[in-house]
């Protein structure tokens, strides 16, 4: 498994678009992906900017996960993020110059509209234009980056950020888990960093699980993500929240998937043998939403979650991802909560 990385810069540098095209006309093979890997500087560096004005202690924080679905719509999903009064967002799916998203670098660009401060590491170099549906929109188009990563977005300043690999074996690379094209070098991580809002620092972390994986996949994501965080952060109080990919919660009922998840999904197991608890940081209602112009997968799933250790949760809330406007922004909903420092 790659080191945890925690180099800072002010922009993350993508590869040269020649390199990027070498990587995706080249042999598939595992060794060029261990290359790629080393040598791709944003592969190897997180991203951290302040927020632009200081905000005094807080009783409480509101504290959001989204899978934003490369945050194609900005503007309409930081007025989403306004309208629920979130403070702090741990973000997934977070595109950086890509052609489907507008070639921009989507974190920076809605902390600016938020007054938030941020920081964002690469999850994978795109080598496509994406999906089979965004490559048929713009397969003649490039990406001027091909970045694609998660992020915390949050009113406060965040200290010691940390990205934590969770995968490296290049299977986006060396094979196509979705059958559809993709080629991508890199692999599922977590991202953290602490916010100092209270009589002790607490830590925050944005995790997205591999989507082509299974309930057993899952555990072993959670318990590489737990260990790294034992060793950096301790056992600090701490908020995990994102896109975990528990499928097989799948058509449960919510009483179920708030009150024994670890039956189908072992992973919730570990995040409880770590302190965690989830009851009263989610409301179990289903998360996904049918994407325009594809086919709605039934039953609707729990993918999105929150877990918290050494804090108090309440009000657990599944926002629709659906602007003032009734436009669809993500097939994620946002879920947020509240929680006392």
């Amino acid at each position: 498994m790659r080191d945890i990385l925690s180099e800072c810069v002010f922009e993350i540098l993508p590869p040269a678009p020649d390199e990027r095209l070498k990587a995706a006309h080249g042999e598939a093979t595992g060794e060029r992906h261990s290359r790629y890997l080393a040598d791709w500087r944003c592969l190897q560096t997180i991203e951290l900017a302040p927020p632009p004005a200081a905000f005094s202690n807080p009783s409480e924080m509101k504290i959001a996960a989204w899978n934003m679905e490369r945050c194609k719509r900005v503007e309409d999903s930081a007025d989403l993020l306004r309208r629920a009064g979130v403070d702090i967002v741990l973000a997934t799916e977070m595109d950086y110059g890509m052609a489907r998203s507008g070639q921009r670098h989507t974190t920076r660009d809605l902390a600016r509209l938020l007054g938030f401060g941020y920081v964002y590491g690469v999850e994978f170099v795109e080598l496509g234009t994406g999906d089979t549906y965004e490559t048929r929109l713009f397969s003649d188009v490039a990406n001027l980056a091909g970045l694609h990563g998660n992020a915390i977005l949050s009113r406060f300043p965040l200290h010691r950020p940390r990205v934590i690999p969770l995968d490296d074996q290049g299977q986006w690379f060396t094979g196509s888990p979705k059958s559809d094209g993709q080629r991508r070098v890199g692999g599922r991580m977590a991202i953290a960093a602490d916010v100092e809002v209270g009589p002790a620092p607490i830590t925050l972390v944005a995790v997205h699980f591999e989507s082509e994986s299974d309930a057993q996949e899952r555990l072993q994501q959670a318990e590489t993500m737990l260990s790294a965080l034992r060793r950096v952060y301790g056992p600090a109080p701490m908020i995990i929240g994102g896109d975990l990919n528990t499928a097989d919660l799948a058509g449960r009922s919510v009483f179920s998937c708030l009150n024994k998840p670890q039956i189908w999904e072992p992973c919730f197991g570990a995040f409880e043998a770590d302190g965690f608890g989830w009851k009263t940081a989610n409301n179990g209602e289903p998360t996904t939403r049918s994407a325009p112009g594809k086919p709605v997968e039934y039953p609707l799933k729990r993918l999105d979650w929150l877990f918290v250790r050494g804090l108090d949760s309440l009000e657990p809330m599944t926002v629709p991802a659906i602007s003032s406007h009734g436009d669809y922004l993500s097939d994620h909903e946002l879920v947020t909560a509240r929680f006392m420092p």
